[in-house]
């Protein structure tokens, strides 16, 4: 479930190591994103599948994951999954690859 008025932050350049689907968005695994809405879990990021921008942000995360570049972005939201909380990332919001 998606929250609001979480503080917010940047989520720093990060490979990722491993992918997943999951019936509501797209995890997203790296080895240190940060925690900057202090979720019980930072080894991954969630991007909803209610986003805005989901379809073109699901395409250039994966072909970032696949070809070995670096993701970075924006979250100020979360997500529960498994009894877990997982920071959000934008679809559209400060999201970039290099």
């Amino acid at each position: 479930m998606a929250g609001s008025g979480y503080a917010g932050g940047s989520l720093y350049y990060n490979n990722v190591t491993e992918v997943a689907f999951q019936s509501t968005g797209f995890f997203m695994y790296a080895n240190s994103w940060p925690n900057p809405n202090s979720r019980t879990q930072s080894s991954a990021v969630f991007l909803l599948d209610t986003d805005a921008n989901y379809n073109k942000a699901y395409a250039m995360l994966l072909a970032a994951y696949m070809s070995g570049k670096s993701v970075s972005g924006y979250s100020d939201g979360c997500t529960t999954f498994d009894g877990q909380t997982y920071n959000t990332i934008r679809g559209g919001k400060y999201l970039r690859i290099k």
